[in-house]
């Protein structure tokens, strides 16, 4: 990758101000452990850390430059102050790394859940179009097929345009983007120019960060305020979701294309799921098309990722050939390759996402049993209700914990175990690893197994620290130790 530079001058003109120094600034960071000969060092204050404590160790490790939001004395190298550090990295990025999401179409895609799936259909059905395409998501950033892994679902500033960089470098023409609302109130996407953008739902999640519903939405709704600001051309919308009418609001003046999974809507674009096909219907014309898609839910992603392709002008009906290539992404409904067992690994975590999990995998008269799960230090009203959501759907259930982090395991287990019928209890295990070992075990008697929270994620947040976790090969090892064959992985 080509190293661009500039000088500290350029990257704070936008911000009217000015330095009396003007040294050239070959890299930007806001960790100093990142920081190198000829940096500028960004202050930025997080939830448990303050970048100004900082400043001194970027100095040392070659920082030329510092913007803070207040004065940092004793220092050898010019201090700037700007009011909001953390959403002025995302600009000064863009600027460093010369306007990337400018030179090819960013499609951003928020929603409490479908958001990786909806990222990964349309970046995969881009691919399958011919395009030269890029996917920033939850499961990693890929460009042009190669996995760069990726800290969160959407990454800090600086790492977000720095990929974006990259891919123009590498020819893509059109990047998918998933977009938390953390992303948008942190300034995470600042300095990103979107050609459309896509909304997927809003259901219970998050209440730990945002207020209330009202304010979860409005946080979805800066995606498309920032559509509509940067002269993007189009926004694509579920019909059914009432959420969809304050994306609308905030993307005053840009085209919005409505989606659905109802045959009978009047949506200009439906997927009808029926079990080993979807019903497509665009602009009046419908196909009937072999797929890999598990649900509902699904068929609503696909159709927004449809949407997002006909905004990027791909030729529909040669697109619709390649939707029985389609597959989930990791950790999403996907089933372990284990002969003599039914077991699924999925990312649900939310109330909303773990009902449609396991209306998805309800089969009359097929008994269904579940890991069940949540994070510590996270939304716990939300805890309950997916207990007694399990309860309605399952036979049988583990209840764990995954990411604890500093909260105890026994009290998440608790606010779990409160509206579950207590028949349907096998056995509560602080320990997740062991959890799965029962669950390994209760599979290859032969019941259909599912298990929540972790998805495709291989590590845990125990206390502050991330521990190595692959959920998949710790159940895979036990299946192979209780049935003493190997699996067809």
């Amino acid at each position: 990758m080509n190293h661009p530079y500039k000088h500290l001058s350029e990257l704070i003109a936008p911000f009217q101000l000015t330095c009396e120094e003007n040294p050239s600034i070959t890299s930007i960071a806001t960790d100093s452990r990142e920081v190198t000969n000829g940096s500028l060092f960004i202050c930025v204050r997080g939830y448990t850390v303050d970048g100004h404590q900082y400043a001194e160790a970027a100095v040392a490790n070659g920082a030329v430059a510092i913007l803070a939001e207040e004065p940092l004395h004793g220092l050898a190298v010019p201090v700037v102050i700007l009011q909001d550090t953390k959403h002025a990295a995302g600009q000064v990025a863009d600027l460093f790394y010369d306007h990337p999401s400018q030179k090819m179409r960013v499609y951003g895609i928020t929603g409490t859940n479908g958001k990786t799936t909806t990222t990964k259909l349309t970046y995969d059905l881009f691919r399958a179009a011919g395009h030269k395409a890029g996917m920033i998501s939850t499961i990693g950033a890929m460009i042009d097929g190669e996995m760069i892994d990726t800290p969160n679902t959407t990454p800090e500033a600086i790492i977000l345009h720095r990929l974006l960089h990259q891919m123009v470098e590498q020819g893509v023409t059109d990047c998918i983007l998933e977009v938390s609302s953390h992303a948008l109130m942190e300034g995470r996407v600042e300095g990103v120019q979107f050609y459309a953008a896509a909304f997927t739902n809003l259901t219970h999640d998050h209440l730990d960060y945002h207020a209330s519903m009202e304010e979860y939405a409005e946080a979805k709704a800066l995606l498309f305020k920032q559509v509509a600001t940067g002269g993007g051309k189009a926004v694509i919308l579920n019909e059914v979701d009432p959420a969809s009418q304050v994306m609308a609001r905030a993307a005053e003046g840009v085209p919005v294309t409505w989606y659905a999974t109802n045959a009978l809507s009047a949506a200009p674009i439906t997927v009808e799921w029926k079990e080993e096909t979807v019903s497509v219907r665009i602009e009046g014309t419908v196909t009937e098309v072999p797929v890999f898609l598990l649900g509902d839910f699904n068929a609503a992603n696909l159709a927004a990722a449809i949407g997002l392709m006909q905004a990027g002008e791909v030729n529909m009906y040669q697109l619709i050939r390649h939707i029985p290539e389609l597959r989930l992404p990791k950790g999403r409904l996907e089933r372990i390759p284990f002969e003599g067992c039914e077991v699924y690994i999925d990312y649900a975590h939310t109330p909303d996402g773990l009902e449609k999990c396991l209306k998805a995998l309800s089969l009359p008269d097929e008994p269904l049993y579940l890991v069940l799960s949540a994070a510590g230090e996270r939304d716990r009203s939300k805890r309950a209700v997916m207990g007694r959501i399990a309860s309605q759907y399952c036979d049988g259930i583990i209840v764990t914990v995954h990411d604890p982090r500093r909260e105890n395991p026994q009290q998440i287990i608790k606010e779990l175990l409160s509206d579950i019928a207590p028949r349907k209890i096998i056995t509560c295990h602080e320990s997740r690893k062991e959890a799965l070992q029962i669950a390994a075990k209760i599979a290859l008697a032969g019941k259909r197994m599912v298990i929540v929270g972790k998805g495709h994620e291989r590590f845990e947040q125990i206390g502050t620290e991330h521990v190595p976790f692959d959920e998949i090969k710790i159940l895979t090892d036990e299946l192979i130790r209780l049935s003493g064959q190997e699996s067809a992985m």
